[in-house]
C-alpha cells in the first residue's frame, strides 16, 4: 500500500513538474512573474524529490506514531543544509543554482534515510493481526478525493497564493511588510507546544477510534489538544497585541513596525487555523469527508466577491480578511453538519470565555508600562505573562481532565490525578 501511494505521488509530481517545464512561458506570463527559466530543470527535481520525502518522512512515520525518526531526518536535513551554505559562503559560491543543489541534495539524502527507516520498521511489525481488514478502494478513493478537492480549495486560500494575487495592485514594500509576519505566523504555529503534541497523538487518536469507535473519547482529545495549542497561543498573542512594533522592529527592522496590528490579527487567526487542523483530523476518522470537501466549496464563493468588489480598496488586509473568512465559514459549517448526523462537537465555551477575560485583563497593566527602552519591554512582558499565569491558576481553566489527558499522552503520570 505504502509503495503504491509512493509511486502515484512520484507519478502525479512528475507530470506536473513537466507540464510546467514545457507550458513555461505561458505559465509564468499568466502570473505576470520574471522567472529565471534556466534554474526551472533544478525546480523540477526538487519538486518530485521533496514531494515523494514527504511521503514516506511526514506521513508514513507519522501514522506509524514514530515521531522520533521524522525529527531525525528533519534535523540530519537542516544540518547538511546549514553545512552546506557555511562552504558555500566560504568559497563565495552561493548562486541561486548552487542553492537549489543544496535543496535538492539534502532532500535526496532525506529520501533515503526515510526509506530505510519505514523499510525497517515495516520488517518489524511483521504480520498484520488477523482482526484487521484492509479499506475497499472505494472507501480509499473517497477520503482520497475528498480530501484532494478540499486542499485545493485551501491552498485558494493559502498566503503564498493571496500574496500572488494581491501583487498586482500592492507595492514591493507592502507586500515584503506582509510577507514577513506571514513567516512570523506560520513559525509560531509551527512551534506551539500544542501542535507538537498534536503531531504525536494524532495517528494515535484515529488508531483509537478505528479500534473502538468510540466518538466521546476521540472528541476529548480533539478538544484537549485545542485548548493546549490556544492556552499556548495565549502570552505569545498578549505580547504581540501589546509590543508587536517593538517585536517586529527586533526581529525585521523599523520597515515592518507599521504592520503590527497586521500581525496581532493574524496571530487571532491562527487559533481558528488551528482548530480547522483538528476538526480535519476528526473528520477524517469519522470518514464525514464529504462534509469537509462541501464546507471548502462554499467557502470559494468568498474569494471572488472579495476579489472584484473590495480586492483594490482593503490593501494588504486583503489577505488577512480572506483568511478569516475562510476559517470561519469552512468551521462553522462543518461543525453544523457533524451536529445534523449527531456527532456533538463541544470545544469548551467556558474555559473559552475565561481566557478571554484574562488575557484582557492581563493586556492592561502590561499596556499602561510600556515605553522606550529595552528594560520597559522585558519588564513589560514578564508582568503580562505573570498575569496570564496568575489568571489561569484563579480561574483553574487547566481542570482534571486536562491532566487526565497529559499523563495518558506521555504515557506516565506527570500530574496527580484524584
Amino acid at each position: 500500500m505504502i509503495l503504491m501511494v509512493v509511486l502515484s505521488r512520484f507519478c502525479v509530481l512528475a507530470m506536473i513538474a513537466s507540464v510546467i517545464f514545457l507550458l513555461r512561458d505561458k505559465f509564468f506570463s499568466l502570473i505576470g512573474s520574471d522567472f529565471p527559466f534556466d534554474l526551472l530543470p533544478l525546480f523540477a527535481v526538487l519538486l518530485v524529490v521533496e514531494g515523494v520525502m514527504r511521503i514516506l518522512r511526514d506521513n508514513t512515520l507519522e501514522a506509524m506514531a514514530m515521531q522520533r525518526w521524522l525529527q531525525v531526518i528533519i534535523s540530519i536535513k537542516g544540518g547538511l543544509i546549514v553545512a552546506a551554505l557555511v562552504y558555500l559562503k566560504q568559497h563565495q559560491m552561493a548562486t541561486a543554482q548552487d542553492l537549489l543543489l543544496v535543496e535538492i541534495m539534502a532532500a535526496l539524502v532525506s529520501l533515503l534515510l526515510a526509506t530505510v527507516i519505514v523499510s525497517g520498521l515495516l520488517r518489524q511489525i511483521g504480520e498484520m493481526q488477523s482482526e484487521w481488514s484492509q479499506p475497499s478502494w472505494r472507501q480509499i478513493r473517497k477520503v482520497a478525493f475528498n480530501n484532494y478537492g478540499s486542499g485545493i480549495v485551501e491552498y485558494l486560500y493559502s498566503p503564498s497564493f493571496l500574496l500572488v494575487v494581491l501583487s498586482r495592485v500592492q507595492t514591493a514594500e507592502a507586500l515584503a511588510g506582509l510577507g514577513f509576519v506571514l513567516r512570523l505566523t506560520d513559525i509560531i504555529r509551527n512551534y506551539l507546544p500544542g501542535m507538537m503534541l498534536f503531531g504525536v497523538v494524532r495517528s494515535r487518536m484515529i488508531g483509537a477510534y478505528a479500534s473502538n469507535q468510540n466518538y466521546g473519547e476521540l472528541g476529548g482529545w480533539a478538544g484537549f489538544v485545542f485548548k493546549i495549542s490556544v492556552l499556548t497561543l495565549v502570552p505569545i498573542f498578549g505580547i504581540i497585541f501589546v509590543y508587536g512594533s517593538e517585536v517586529l522592529v527586533f526581529a525585521g527592522g523599523k520597515q515592518y513596525a507599521e504592520f503590527n496590528m497586521v500581525f496581532s490579527s493574524l496571530c487571532c487567526w491562527l487559533a481558528f487555523r488551528l482548530h480547522r487542523m483538528i476538526l480535519g483530523t476528526v473528520c477524517n476518522a469519522i470518514e464525514l469527508t464529504q462534509v469537509w470537501v462541501r464546507a471548502s466549496l462554499v467557502s470559494v464563493l468568498v474569494l471572488p466577491l472579495m476579489y472584484f468588489f473590495l480586492y483594490e480598496q482593503l490593501g494588504v488586509w486583503f489577505v488577512v480578511i480572506a483568511l478569516f473568512a475562510n476559517e470561519l465559514i469552512v468551521n462553522v459549517l462543518v461543525v453544523a453538519g457533524m451536529r445534523r448526523r449527531g456527532y456533538v462537537w463541544d470545544i469548551g465555551w467556558g474555559w473559552i470565555a475565561k481566557v478571554v477575560v484574562i488575557l484582557t485583563l492581563a493586556c492592561l497593566p502590561a499596556y499602561l508600562v510600556k515605553g522606550e527602552g529595552t528594560p520597559l519591554l522585558i519588564a513589560g512582558i514578564v508582568l503580562l505573562n505573570l498575569l496570564l499565569l496568575v489568571g489561569l491558576l484563579a480561574f483553574q481553566v487547566f481542570d482534571k481532565n486536562d491532566r487526565t489527558f497529559v499523563n495518558r499522552g506521555l504515557g506516565r503520570n506527570v500530574f496527580k490525578v484524584s
